[in-house]
């Protein structure tokens, strides 16, 4: 099993859809996938059409005991697990809530709080090959959690001025999570939001290969599409699902390929 966390401080990089879309994509080539939604925004729940829980004909509200949570600040006198995901989009989804935000201020008072969430996912080992976690953009407890939890870190990035301080910023934490996770490694910076019709677009990427291609691979750019990505959110609908014949999809399944280069997995085939 790997364990990805996609990880940037700054908002607005194409992190929840990031996770949705790659997410989506290693399960159409045969993996089987655990997202978890760690952000109280819970955006990566909400763009893939998850607004309630249908379970045995009943319908209800999505509640903290649903999310991360009983992992991490649950009953004490219980074992820390997670709750049964919600299956969505040929994906498993632990689903973001508000009130997740709640953990922020007690997990520092918790005996190895920043590392229950590894220890949690343990046990799922045998029952997925990736698990894709999508923290908050900050540096709090939260994004600690899902960042040590990890195996690997992917940080979009935006191909501009702001993406390219925004990546340095990453790095330096991600040097002091090592710190608790000495095995975590930044195994992609994904590029994001690109616009080769603008020389600030082309000119970013160009900085970035330059002064970040040492750190780890840089893939190839996902291009902006102010029109689509919206549309896709609406709907709730991973882009390569929402619009197949686009080449956005193509695009996805190449970073997606990418990212399983990156990390030492052979990439599986289509399915038919």
């Amino acid at each position: 099993m790997n364990v990805l966390t996609f990880f940037n401080h700054a908002g607005g990089v194409g992190k929840s859809s990031s996770v949705r879309d790659i997410g989506f994509t290693l399960g159409q080539l045969g993996y089987r996938v655990l997202l978890i939604d760690a952000d109280p925004q819970a955006n990566l729940t909400d763009w893939l059409g998850v607004r309630a829980i249908e379970r045995d004909g009943e319908r209800r509200e999505i509640e903290l005991d649903d999310t991360l949570y009983p992992a991490v600040l649950g009953d004490d006198n219980e074992d820390l697990t997670l709750p049964e995901p919600i299956r969505v989009h040929g994906m498993d989804l632990i689903p973001g809530h508000l009130d997740v935000a709640t953990i922020e201020p007690m997990l520092p008072g918790q005996l190895m709080g920043v590392l229950r969430l590894k220890e949690a996912l343990k046990p799922l080992a045998s029952r997925y090959d990736f698990v894709l976690i999508d923290p908050p953009p900050s540096l709090g407890q939260l994004s600690a959690l899902a960042v040590i939890a990890a195996d690997h870190v992917v940080v979009p990035v935006p191909a501009s001025g702001k993406g390219l301080k925004g990546l340095q910023t990453a790095n330096v934490m991600l040097s002091r999570f090592q710190k608790a996770n000495p095995s975590l490694k930044l195994s992609l910076i994904l590029v994001t939001q690109y616009n080769d019709t603008t020389n600030h677009s082309r000119e970013s990427l160009s900085q970035m290969r330059a002064q970040f291609g040492h750190l780890a691979p840089i893939s190839s750019p996902l291009t902006y599409r102010p029109a689509l990505y919206p549309d896709s959110q609406l709907h709730g609908a991973p882009l390569p699902e929402f619009a197949r014949r686009n080449p956005v999809s193509e695009e996805i399944m190449n970073v997606t390929r990418q990212l399983l280069d990156a990390i030492g997995v052979k990439p599986q085939g289509r399915p038919a």
